[in-house]
């Protein structure tokens, strides 16, 4: 403390010696300049030196340490549901394919995909704020563009101390031993308009105090207050090129205002193609398990039809002959082929319940929507859509679907449906921004070829006197203070002028422009050759439709076939044990067909939306970009709460359940929209899960021709199937719009 005390009362002492009086002035203005700076930083998130500083210290030490952090909620997963809770059957979960999209839109920070992007390419996942991203980054952003536009504050102090010798006093004022004490003050606001002008304003001051014997004034102050405008006359100048690449901009970087805007807009156009593909992907996952369970269904069934041949039919008599002690009457043959039919079936509803590590049904396997894949069982597909949804791996409830594919054939203009295809894809709309951008670097990259041009225009008002600012004579030739023979305005100046440089040759502009030619002629070759590939991809959703439509009516009339056949061969006594596990099988083959055909049907339409770029209209969903005041409210308040999608809940009855429908009104009702909260904005989801459906009593098949219930610990009661009908829906090419039978 005392050597401290000592530096600080010698610094003071210093200061106030004679030729250090009018440092004091510097000094203050940078104090202040200083504070300021320092009020701007605690005003940030910056924590100070030390808190920076311990901070760096925490990060290095844990990188030097290895490891990774891992998530508390992620630290202790649950065992995957076991074969014994399995059987008991009491950890099935119904759930509606609008509830499992709500919840997979609230957790998505990520839009997942099943092949591990997340994973293998970190940097490729789509994130729900890579819009956000682009437009603050600091580089190519849109706030970025628009800085360059900001006002500019700029200030500086010099304090010099000369001490000298001449050889001639008349260079020093008539003394060869010069001593000076100059100080100088400059502070600037400077802005740069969309124009390509650039504006500033100045304050000069000067402290000048020497010993030369021919001064007006031991020590003087000069002021000046100078305007400044700068305009370019042909490189650089306009609103266009200016807007386009931005002030001070090289040939080949274009970083203005349109470029960030169109930037923005293209990564929303991927943002629209991921949320679009996770969409898609969840609803293949969902019918995907769909059409698990129902196979998983339809083998279990035909595995106990056949045990049941096996016990009636060999284990009871085989126990009723060894009790009564006679001879065997039991063909070994014939019992030994059953039991292995048996044992077949039983391998089978194990593949069919725990499945093959597959990646199942996503967008682009075979087509850009997805094709139903087969050979997943339950717990595989149900796996993949808790990956999807973001439920954890297991938590001791295995997902069942609710929902029913729809049974009604929708119609669409070809015409109508191309034009919306080529208008409405996401990847078409980004890559028309792409042209749009290349060819407004086009036209940045022109201006290049153009000599630079600058008018300059300088107006300054000066001011002299022996003191800075006071009291005293403010005119004359000898005033005493600068600041008001400066506002007197009796001296002033100004300069009118041209600066012209031009590159001989311009090689450097000329390949900026060839540069943005070729760079336009390739994205319009794109452009080009991806409406060929959706055409071409929406012409395979089309055909796929009609074709899963057809299969759809072939499958249940197929079942049908099979049931008959099932039922002759079981009221026949002489029917052989052969064909009679040949006619379980075939029944219960037709009737998990006829369930994989109605998924196949419900992926083929959506697929066809998703090749015309209206599968989010189709799901009733919209992109919502949330207003300050929305940001502020609650989310609970737009979130209500789950509630049964439209259509989820029926009887175990089939007669019953075909009463219900038959009380309904024919044209589907529209319920009010859910909406689920995403980083970045909100997307409003439905209450139901059939979008642009119909439904009426005509489209279900009486009792007598459904396939036969699971029991109702197996599956939903509601799971029933509906007959095909004749008669076809024409649906309206907008795509939230109903259709009636």
């Amino acid at each position: 403390m005392p050597g401290q005390t000592g530096l600080l009362s010698g610094l003071v002492r210093l200061l106030r010696r004679p030729g250090w009086r009018r440092v004091r002035f510097g000094l203050l203005l940078g104090g202040g300049l200083c504070v300021a700076s320092a009020g701007l930083a605690a005003g940030g998130d910056d924590d100070g030196p030390v808190g920076t500083a311990r901070r760096v210290e925490r990060l290095s030490a844990a990188i030097d340490r290895g490891g990774v952090e891992v998530y508390g909620d992620l630290r202790h997963p649950r065992q995957p549901v076991s074969v014994q809770d399995l059987e008991k059957g009491e950890c099935w979960r119904d759930e509606g394919l609008s509830d499992v999209m709500a919840r997979g839109l609230r957790t998505s920070g990520i839009l997942r995909d099943i092949g591990g992007v997340v994973l293998r390419s970190p940097d490729a996942a789509m994130s729900t704020v890579n819009r956000q991203l682009q437009q603050v980054d600091p580089r190519f952003g849109r706030e970025a563009a628009l800085s360059a536009f900001d006002a500019q504050l700029s200030a500086t102090a010099n304090f010099n101390r000369n001490d000298r010798l001449y050889n001639n006093s008349f260079y020093a004022g008539g003394t060869n031993s010069f001593l000076q004490d100059f100080h100088d003050y400059r502070m600037e606001l400077s802005k740069r308009t969309v124009a390509g002008s650039q504006v500033a304003v100045r304050s000069l001051a000067d402290f000048d105090s020497n010993n030369a014997p021919a001064n007006t004034f031991r020590s003087g102050w000069n002021t000046a207050v100078e305007g400044e405008v700068r305009q370019s006359l042909l490189q650089g100048s306009g609103v266009e090129f200016n807007r386009i690449a931005g002030p001070l901009s090289q040939p080949g970087s274009y970083n203005g205002i349109l470029i960030a805007r169109v930037n923005g807009d293209m990564t929303n156009a991927d943002f629209q193609a991921s949320l679009r593909d996770y969409v898609s992907n969840v609803e293949n996952g969902y019918w995907d398990l769909y059409a698990a369970w129902r196979n998983y269904d339809a083998l279990r069934k035909s595995h106990a039809a056949v045990a049941q041949l096996y016990h009636e039919k060999y284990e009871l008599v085989r126990q009723a002959e060894q009790q009564r002690g006679g001879p065997s009457s039991i063909n070994a043959v014939d019992e030994a082929w059953v039991r292995q039919q048996v044992l077949q079936l039983r391998n089978e509803v194990q593949e069919a319940l725990y499945g093959r590590l597959l990646n199942g049904t996503e967008v682009r396997n075979g087509s850009a929507g997805g094709t139903l894949q087969s050979g997943g069982g339950v717990l595989a597909a149900e796996r993949r859509l808790r990956l999807l949804t973001g439920l954890p791996a297991a938590d001791g409830n295995v997902i069942r679907p609710a929902d029913e594919p729809t049974m009604a054939e929708f119609l669409f203009s070809w015409d109508m449906t191309t034009e919306e295809a080529l208008q409405r894809r996401p990847e078409l709309q980004r890559q028309n921004l792409a042209v749009k951008k290349r060819e407004l670097e086009l036209v940045a990259a022109r201006n290049y070829l153009k000599p630079q041009l600058d008018a300059v225009g300088r107006y300054r008002v000066r001011g002299f006197g022996d003191t800075f600012a006071g009291g005293g004579t403010a005119t004359g030739g000898a005033p005493d203070t600068s600041l008001g023979n400066l506002g007197t305005g009796d001296h002033q100046e100004w300069a009118v002028g041209l600066e012209f440089s031009v590159p001989l040759g311009f090689r450097r502009a000329h390949a900026a422009v060839s540069h943005a030619e070729l760079n336009l002629m390739r994205e319009r070759t794109v452009q080009r050759e991806q409406q060929r590939e959706v055409l071409s991809s929406l012409s395979g959703a089309w055909t796929d439709r009609e074709r899963t439509w057809q299969a759809l009516q072939d499958s249940l009339d197929q079942y049908l076939a099979a049931r008959r056949y099932y039922e002759a061969i079981d009221a026949r006594d002489d029917s052989t044990d052969d064909r009679r596990i040949d006619a379980v099988r075939r029944m219960y083959a037709a009737e998990s067909q006829f369930f994989r055909a109605r998924a196949e049907y419900a992926i083929a339409l959506k697929n066809l939306h998703f090749e015309k770029g209206s599968l989010l209209e189709y799901k009733d969903m919209r992109v919502h970009e949330p207003s300050e005041a929305e940001q502020s409210s609650e989310n609970a308040q737009a979130v209500p709460g789950a509630a049964g999608a439209a259509g989820a809940a029926g009887p175990a009855d089939a007669a019953a359940a075909a009463a219900e429908v038959a009380a309904e009104e024919s044209e589907a009702v529209v319920p009010e929209p859910r909406v689920a909260e995403v980083a970045g904005g909100r997307v409003v989801l439905p209450q139901s899960a059939a979008k642009s459906s119909a439904r009426s009593a005509s489209a279900v098949a009486v009792g007598s021709d459904l396939p036969e219930a699971a029991p109702v610990q197996r599956r939903p009661a509601f799971w029933r199937a509906a007959k095909p009908q004749p008669g076809r829906v024409a649906q309206p090419q907008a795509a939230t719009g109903r259709a009636r039978l």
